[in-house]
Order: C-alpha cells, then sequence, then structure tokens
C-alpha cells in the first residue's frame, strides 16, 4: 500500500507536470551524484569495459520519465497473494513491476530484467543467504545499471559468504585431486566454521553444533574497541609469550627456488598445546566474532592434542608495521605495531577486513614444502571467469594458496613429510591510534589480533557446543 501510494504520487506529477520542480531536481541528483558515478565505478572494474556506452544526459533521461512511470505496476508476491509475474501476457511492451515480497522472492523467484534491488531479509544460516543472493539480477551486458540497497549487516554478510565460497572452491579442487568422494567433501563442508549449520528440519528443544577447525585458517576481524578488554588481550598475549621462553628466531627468513622470504618480528618453535589453549582461555573474543571462539578454539586444541596433533606449534609475533612501538612487560620490544582500518559503518566493534595472507601462513615452511604447496596450487587454478579481479585476467599463482599450504603442512607431499602436530598462530599487535575509530583514540597498548592456520587433517576430532531453540533462532534464523 505505500509503495502503491508513493507511485501514485510520483506519476500524477510527472504525467500531468504539474508540481513536480521537487521531485525532477531529486531525481537529477539522483541521476548525476549517485546514478552516473557508480556506473563509472563498475564499468572501470570491467574486464570487458572497453566499449563504454555513450554518456546519458539528464535531459534525455527526463524526457522518458512519464512515459515509464505510466506502465508500472506494484504487485504483491508471496504464497497467498493473487498478482503473479505474467511476462508473456505482457506481450512486446514488455512488463514493469514493483514485486513486493518476502520469502517467495528471496528463496527461488526469477524476476527478468530485474535492475533494482531493496532487501532487507536477514538470515544467518550460510546456505540460506546463498540461496537470497541469487536473484539479485546482476546479468552480463547491463551489470552498470543494477543497484542494490541493503543494510549495512548484510552486505557485511554477502561479502563473507562470497570470501568462503571462494575458499570451499578451492579446497574442492583440492579434494577432488586428491581423489576425495562427494561424500567427504559433504563432511568437510558441514564442519567448516561458518557453515554451522543448515535447516535443522527435526529440531527439537536443544541442539548441538558439531565444528572442526583441521585444514581452516581463522582470524580475528572483529575485535573489542574497550580498554578493559583490550587490555585483557594484552595480559594474555605476555603470558603466552612468557611460556614460549627466551629462545626465539628473530626476523625470520625463508629460502625459497628464486628469492627470500622475510619478516620483522619473533619466532618460537615446539609451543605445547597447553600454552596455546591458556592463550584461547585468557583471550577475549568480540561477540560478534562469527569465526573465532576463543572456547572453542581452547576446546579443539585441547582434543586435538589428547590424539597427538596440535602439539608442538609455531608462534610468531609479527612486527614492522607503520604504528608506534611498544613493549611487552617480558621485554619484547616492537618497532611498529600495525595499521588496519576501522569499519567505520560499524559502531559496536573495532572491525577490520582481512589479517593474514598467504605468505604469513607459509612462515614456517621450508623451501621444499613452500614449492610443493605452490605447485598444488597451480594444479588446482582454473582461469575462472568468475574469479576476474579488478578488471584483470587472471594469471597463475605465484605465491602457494592457503588451502595447498594447510594441506601440505599437515599431510605432507612428495619429500615433505606430514606434519600434523604443527599449529601455526600468528600474533598481530595492531595501533589503536591507526584505526581510525574514535573509540580507540589513546588506549594505552595494542589491540592484539590473530590468525591460526590448522593443518590439515583426517582425525575427525569436533567439538560441541549446545544451545537452546530460541538461541539457534536467533543466531541462525527460524526453522524453514
Amino acid at each position: 500500500r505505500q509503495v502503491e501510494e508513493y507511485v501514485r504520487h510520483v506519476r500524477g506529477r510527472l504525467t500531468r507536470g504539474v508540481d513536480n520542480e521537487h521531485l525532477l531536481t531529486e531525481l537529477q541528483t539522483l541521476w548525476e551524484e549517485d546514478f552516473i558515478p557508480a556506473s563509472e565505478l563498475v564499468l572501470q572494474r570491467l574486464s570487458d569495459s572497453d566499449e563504454r556506452p555513450a554518456a546519458i544526459a539528464w535531459s534525455q533521461v527526463r524526457d522518458y520519465l512519464a512515459y515509464v512511470v505510466a506502465d508500472i505496476d506494484v504487485r504483491e508476491i508471496n504464497g497467498t497473494a493473487k498478482d503473479a509475474l505474467d511476462y508473456a501476457a505482457a506481450g512486446s511492451k514488455g512488463l514493469k513491476v514493483i514485486a513486493v515480497g518476502g520469502d517467495k522472492l528471496a528463496r527461488g523467484l526469477t524476476l527478468e530484467g530485474l535492475c533494482t534491488s531493496y532487501f532487507v531479509r536477514t538470515t544467518k544460516m550460510y546456505d540460506t543467504l546463498m540461496q537470497m543472493g541469487r536473484w539479485f539480477g546482476y546479468r552480463p551486458g547491463y551489470l552498470d545499471l543494477c543497484r542494490l540497497y541493503t543494510t549495512a549487516e548484510l552486505i557485511e554478510w554477502f561479502e563473507h559468504i562470497a570470501d568462503a565460497s571462494e575458499e570451499l572452491r578451492e579446497e574442492f579442487d583440492i579434494m577432488a585431486d586428491a581423489g576425495a568422494t562427494p561424500r567427504d567433501y559433504g563432511l568437510r563442508v558441514e564442519s567448516h566454521p561458518v557453515l554451522l549449520v543448515t535447516s535443522p528440519l527435526k529440531m527439537r528443544t536443544a541442539r548441538k553444533l558439531q565444528l572442526s577447525f583441521s585444514g581452516e585458517v581463522l582470524e580475528t576481524v572483529a575485535l573489542h574497541s574497550d580498554a578493559e578488554a583490550i587490555r585483557r588481550n594484552i595480559v594474555a598475549t605476555e603470558r603466552l609469550l612468557e611460556a614460549c621462553g627466551c629462545q626465539f628466531e628473530k626476523d625470520p627468513r625463508r629460502e625459497r627456488p628464486d628469492s627470500v622470504d622475510k619478516w620483522k618480528g619473533y619466532l618460537w618453535s615446539g609451543v605445547p598445546a597447553d600454552s596455546i589453549a591458556e592463550f584461547f582461555e585468557s583471550y577475549v573474543t568480540h561477540p560478534n566474532a562469527r569465526k573465532v571462539k576463543s572456547v572453542l578454539l581452547k576446546d579443539f586444541v585441547l582434543s586435538m592434542a589428547a590424539r597427538g596433533e596440535l602439539t608442538s606449534w609455531t608462534v610468531v609475533l609479527l612486527d614492522g608495521g607503520d604504528g608506534q612501538p611498544h613493549q611487552f612487560a617480558n621485554g619484547v620490544r616492537l618497532a611498529g605495531m600495525f595499521q588496519r582500518t576501522a569499519d567505520k559503518s560499524v559502531h559496536d566493534r573495532y572491525a577490520i577486513g582481512r589479517l593474514l595472507s598467504p605468505r604469513d601462513e607459509a612462515i614456517d615452511l621450508d623451501r621444499q614444502a613452500w614449492s610443493a604447496a605452490l605447485e598444488l596450487t597451480r594444479q588446482n587454478w582454473k582461469p575462472d571467469p568468475a574469479r576476474v579481479k579488478d578488471g584483470r585476467k587472471p594469471e597463475p599463482p605465484e605465491v602457494p594458496g592457503g588451502p595447498a599450504i594447510r594441506l601440505v603442512r599437515g599431510k605432507g607431499a612428495n619429500g615433505v613429510p606430514a606434519a600434523p602436530e604443527r599449529g601455526l598462530l600468528l600474533l598481530y599487535p595492531l595501533d589503536p591510534d591507526k584505526s581510525e575509530l574514535q573509540t580507540l583514540k589513546g588506549v594505552d597498548g595494542p589491540v592484539m589480533a590473530f590468525g591460526i592456520s590448522f593443518p590439515a587433517s583426517d582425525s575427525g576430532v569436533k567439538v560441541a557446543y549446545t544451545v537452546d531453540h530460541l538461541t539457534w533462532a536467533q543466531e541462525y534464523g527460524q526453522v524453514d
């Protein structure tokens, strides 16, 4: 009803040409300050954007406004509504529709020529988000004309599942080369730390979530911004560094086939699982951290250690950032903390993008293991058009990817022994003043972030925790 009233209001002013000055000014501003710049940005990022469409002046658009708005219908599309989208009945004139709906729109209906979406339905269930992302109408040839208006939270979720989907595709390629079956792959998807659930069709009063982190990389991208939690995490880090001992490798160097990789920082080898578990127990992860829960990490490490895996850790404190120096209580001194700019649209935490890179994940690999991981990465590389980024044609990788690194570390390769006992913990001290977040201005000491690279394993160890029906619904969405 509200949409119909608005469309009726716009149609009346544009078709009669009466009292339309304010509306035309608003539309012109939208065209010139929003639509044109966004289209230009999209075209710049397309690999096939050499042939640019001719620029369209506002005067040309204005001449068509009344003609277009006169044919727009508002339809209610859901399971009980009588409205339908009959494209054949529209004939050559075509169908100009504003479709309003919920589940039916989001779960399988294709809208021909869809160019603008206002999308606010949210869920934290991974598979449901994937289904909802199918219908936004992005088609080759007019991508620059499509617009999606949604919430900051949903943007963050869709960015996340896009990254996770790409990672799963890489892992699937590796599994295929290893001769794994679709049943193995299904188990892999089910135990992914982000793909926690699909719809629990027979859920009763409680549900146990089974999580395995083997072969995964986790990183803290949702961090506390209050001084007390930051201080507790600094203390947890200092206790870990003290447990690591005074024997460390300063500024690690690793030989590669054609170069030498260098890092600034401190590297400890052979750190026992108990020290790592104690760090996770003391470290305060943010409640909104979707991949990293400290209590689950502690339980997983101890469970794996009981089976003889993840017993000997490599711990790296990275240094050499653009931030201020810092000295920990145990005497370890940093030349410069790292800079990670906060996402200013998120106000309840210090939200950042990626923390670590495949280069950092390979800090514990010697030349032979690094070469084996690179070879595996290249074997699974495919010049997929869907993976084109920033308009650049895909090139074969020059460094090993994360899934290959974790597979070689855990299961070995030709001439490389398997080391499922060797986990990798990377510590990143972030400069609060470089975050550009007002709540972090003047905070004493670094915001400690970490990344974990778990070696691949077939042990099947999982950790479980129980949630009630209400908690499940709040976190992952209602049962379908």
